[in-house]
């Protein structure tokens, strides 16, 4: 079961994208929960999931919550704004397997 979480500003907008992901990667077969949250909740997140990304308005935390959660291995990455504005689920879960496949080869 892969866990992918969404984290924004208060995570409520990206409860939407999330539905989004999650209807795509059901229609692939691929069993995932997807969950959003407000970033201010990563240290509570992050330690269980298999990739955080992040909304557009929030990327430029993207550094701060590499240093702060590095240790636990998990990919942290920004939406794309034009994927997320348009909701497609299906771009996002393509980022979502492309940057896991690259993690797991860097390991």
């Amino acid at each position: 079961m892969l866990n992918i979480v969404l984290l924004c500003q208060y995570g409520a907008s990206t409860g939407l994208v999330a539905e989004k992901i999650s209807e795509a990667a059901k229609k692939r077969g691929i069993e995932a929960t997807v969950n959003a949250y407000s970033v201010s909740e990563a240290g509570k997140v992050i330690p269980t999931a298999d990739i955080v990304l992040l909304g557009p308005q929030v990327r430029f935390h993207q550094k701060n919550l590499e240093k702060a959660y590095g240790e636990y291995g998990v990919p942290i990455t920004a939406m794309q704004a034009t994927d997320y504005g348009r909701m497609n689920g299906e771009g996002i879960l393509d980022t979502v397997l492309t940057v896991l496949d690259k993690s797991k080869g860097a390991l």
